[in-house]
């Protein structure tokens, strides 16, 4: 049977058990919980079934536990498509933001220009807010039929 190694450091389990109640994202808790079920003795099928997720699951993140640590409870990238621009090019995209931080389109036509590479002004915004700025293109892109989110404090350019 697989267990994680007796945590005995109260610091950690402390920190297992915050994060548990406490933790930002689903996942986080959720790999808490399982690893502190672990350190109890649970066996990964009675995690796996109290937790709702599959054995190899619930093995992995024990494994991923015994290499990381800590920093185990959080996911890596969580998938999507790379970014069609490198470094320099977003570098790039903030500068020409920043001279023109209300027309994307200014921006889109000029990145077009310089390197060649065609994008969708939707693709811009995500960089932008990646950066956590955001233009006027990026929040009416965020807006659900016209309303506007009152929940996020906006930094316009």
């Amino acid at each position: 049977m697989k267990y994680v190694t007796t945590i005995t450091d109260e610091a950690v389990l402390l920190t297992l058990k915050f994060a548990k109640h406490y933790g930002p994202l689903r996942c986080v808790r959720e790999r808490a919980h399982s690893l502190l079920l672990s350190n109890r003795g649970f066996t990964l099928e009675q995690i796996a079934e109290i937790l709702e997720i599959r054995y190899q699951t619930a093995s992995q993140w024990i494994d991923d536990w015994e290499e990381y640590g800590i920093r185990a409870l959080y996911k890596g990238h969580g998938g999507g498509r790379p970014c069609i621009y490198d470094e320099s090019e977003v570098q790039r995209i903030k500068e020409l933001v920043a001279e023109e931080p209300r027309r994307l389109s200014y921006v889109k036509s000029k990145i077009e220009d310089e390197t060649g590479k065609s994008s969708s002004k939707i693709t811009l915004a995500n960089i932008v807010k990646k950066q956590g700025w955001f233009t006027k293109d990026s929040v009416n892109h965020a807006n659900i039929n016209g309303t506007k989110s009152n929940s996020m404090t906006v930094k316009l350019l």
